[in-house]
């Protein structure tokens, strides 16, 4: 159900012209000017619902068209023309999850997915295809069939209506338009549909929240967060609020149940990871970006799925139960996935380099009302992975082309950046210890910094700069070097001779005795 759902949902139109608008929009544009309102009358799974309804309510009287056979009303013109325009404007201004509501595809998959006020909306519209000739939502309302309407005037298959047809719209009468109209609104206010739902959640929500009767169990609330927690590919908070129409065929496909729909006004209907009933799995194979039809979640190829990093978790220290109750509970740190959670000296404590935000923490957590978890999204989602050593040198070259004199780095990560004049913070990040084993990244290189290098142990140097002599002296001692250029010495500020410090270790060749002179060099 769910593939065939994902096919369907590649040829809408709204989602289609959101992920890959200079490829749709055309495509769309020329359809229509060629074969008129095709996508209304085969591909629309809204509409085609209509149509079904239309036939099993008036299989005689059934009135066979599309919006455009008929002349419209200046009132219809006027409320479609008017639900149009907010409609682009909402989309301009980042509030598609409220424009979605009126968009069929996000409409279709809201009461398919029974999303409340989505499956409402639809309820009523059916309610009004069954009491109306043709198919009123689309006439009066869908945004996109304005559209369709519009372009189907230049088409070169236009809707044809006989002769003899005088537009007197009989046809519409027999019960009269607006007496229609009203009995399909009371039907869609008569509330038996929302009841209906409301009584089965409240089933649903009575067997849920006790454990067969023996001790009531309390579901945990929803933490305020810093940022809504987005699911993994919806790589930009801001790009994904702008495509996601809220269809929701992500939380159908979605291992983990942590897909909702927001009740948000700006976000409304668009899907956020709420953490009350599961979490995000790491082997989803990113089967939400996958589903996705609009290009608001992206699905990451080979990235893995511990590498992309949705947010951060934080713990309520003064309600945790460790502290508050003094409880030995170890829920958070036996459910991290990637072993981002460790309990230090009794309170659990978060390593932010290995979080990646999948609420499986928040998700376990007893405490009540509120989790003592609380994950907080990031605006902006981040692909970790382990740099190679090739990439970690290139880092450090941009670090040097920054403005750093000396950086630093051991075991895959820059350990310490120093700014200054000369050798001093080559020589500072020697004191420190910092070189032994490690690979150096260097504004320049002569010789009495490569003594500096040799004696400190690095196994590996890149320099911005470097003299023959230092290049003779590192590859002497076995130390890997690369630079961006070669020259035959370093020379003083002023280009007016040989650099001091390569004065002080001239003539030479012992790395200690050479770091001796050079510290002389400096005092001086």
């Amino acid at each position: 159900m769910n593939k065939v759902l994902e096919f369907v949902a590649s040829f809408q139109a709204v989602p289609a012209c959101l992920k890959t608008p200079l490829v749709a929009i055309p495509v769309f544009v020329v359809l229509t000017l060629l074969l008129g309102r095709f996508f209304c009358r085969f591909m629309c799974p809204l509409g085609i619902v209509q149509t079904l309804v239309n036939l099993v309510f008036h299989p005689k009287s059934h009135v066979r068209r599309v919006c455009t056979r008929l002349p419209s009303s200046r009132a219809q013109k006027a409320v479609r023309g008017a639900v149009a325009a907010a409609f682009f404007v909402l989309l301009a201004c980042g509030f598609t999850g409220v424009a979605s509501m009126v968009e069929p595809w996000s409409l279709f998959g809201k009461a398919i997915f029974l999303f409340v006020p989505g499956a409402v909306v639809v309820a009523a519209i059916l309610v009004l295809a069954a009491f109306t000739k043709g198919r009123f939502w689309c006439n009066w309302i869908c945004p996109a069939g304005t559209v369709f309407t519009i372009l189907s005037r230049f088409s070169l298959k236009k809707d044809k209506v006989a002769k003899r047809c005088g537009s007197c719209r009989a046809c519409f009468q027999k019960n009269g338009d607006e007496s229609d109209v009203k009995a399909g609104d009371s039907a869609a206010e008569g509330g038996v549909t929302r009841r209906a739902a409301m009584q089965g959640v409240a089933l649903l929500a009575a067997e849920k929240i006790s454990d067969g009767g023996f001790a009531p169990v309390t579901a945990p609330g929803v933490p305020d967060r810093a940022a809504r927690v987005l699911p993994p590919g919806a790589v930009d908070a801001e790009t994904f609020a702008t495509k996601c129409v809220g269809c929701q065929l992500c939380t159908a496909v979605c291992p983990g149940g942590c897909l909702k729909p927001s009740t948000k006004l700006r976000t409304f209907g668009q899907v956020e990871l709420d953490f009350t009933g599961g979490y995000c799995r790491l082997a989803c194979g990113y089967k939400c970006g996958k589903a996705c039809p609009a290009g608001a979640i992206r699905p990451l190829g080979n990235v893995l799925r511990r590498d992309v990093h949705m947010g951060l978790a934080h713990v309520e220290k003064d309600i945790c139960l460790r502290i508050a109750e003094g409880v030995n509970c170890t829920a958070c740190e036996r459910k991290c996935p990637v072993n981002a959670i460790k309990i230090v000296e009794g309170i659990p404590v978060v390593d932010a380099t290995l979080c990646i935000g999948c609420g499986a923490c928040e998700h376990v957590c007893p405490v009540r009302p509120l989790p003592a978890v609380r994950v907080d999204g990031f605006e902006r989602q981040r692909i970790v992975s382990g740099m190679t050593e090739a990439d970690l040198v290139d880092e450090m070259a941009r670090c040097i082309a920054d403005g750093a004199s000396s950086v630093v780095a051991r075991d895959g990560v820059i350990v310490a950046k120093e700014t200054g004049r000369g050798v001093a913070p080559l020589l500072k990040l020697h004191d420190m210890g910092l070189l032994k084993g490690a690979i150096l990244a260097d504004k320049v290189i002569g010789r009495a910094a490569a003594a500096i290098a040799v004696s400190g142990g690095v196994r590996k140097v890149w320099a911005a700069l470097i003299s023959d002599d230092a290049a003779e002296l590192l590859s002497a001692s076995k130390v890997e070097w690369a630079a961006k250029e070669r020259v035959p010495r370093i020379l003083n500020r002023d280009k007016s001779g040989m650099c001091p410090f390569e004065k002080a270790v001239e003539g030479l060749s012992d790395a200690d005795k050479m770091l001796e002179q050079t510290r002389k060099a400096v005092i001086r």
